[in-house]
């Protein structure tokens, strides 16, 4: 009896050993299994992560563009408003450029009207001044007329006067 105890010890520490060793290998399997599974839950956290820095990279490109396209927009913006403003500058300086022109070309105009009245006014104050020197030449001729008249005319009363006192 003795004996089948031992043996039965012995089978029950064989098939106990067998089932340690199998339950080990199923435990270094399973371990195994879940080292590939973190392995490879690390290969695509991993790729994930590349994944996500690559479109970061990607949007901050993106960012990078636009906020030059914005800069660039800006600067384009700003010379077109300067152009504008030359371009205004440049119509209002030829608008004031032109009303000189005009008010000189006036202002020549008034010149050339009053110095033409002058001239007027002068040949009409020469041909007033000549006709009273004409009136007053008439005048003095007409007088001497009257007075050669008068003279004769006491020339000849003195005469008729000496005839008649020398009767």
């Amino acid at each position: 009896m003795l004996k089948h105890i031992t043996l039965l010890l012995f089978v029950f520490a064989l098939a106990l050993g067998s089932t340690q060793a199998q339950s080990t290998k199923q435990k270094e399997k399973e371990r195994i299994a879940q080292l590939k599974q973190k392995e490879k839950e690390r290969a695509e956290l991993a790729k994930q992560k590349a994944k996500e820095r690559k479109e970061l990279m990607k949007q901050k490109a993106i960012a990078r563009e636009a906020q030059l396209d914005a800069k660039y927009e800006a600067l384009d913006e700003a010379m077109l408003q300067r152009e504008e403003a030359r371009r205004i500058a440049e119509k209002e300086r030829m608008a004031a450029l032109k009303l000189k022109e005009q008010e000189r070309k006036d202002a020549l105009k008034e010149k050339e009207e009053a110095v033409k009245e002058k001239e007027r006014a002068a040949k009409l104050a020469l041909k007033e001044k000549e006709e009273a020197r004409k009136q007053a030449a008439k005048e003095r001729a007409l007088e001497l007329k009257e007075k050669e008249a008068a003279r004769k005319l006491a020339q000849k009363e003195k005469e008729a006067n000496k005839k008649l006192a020398s009767y």
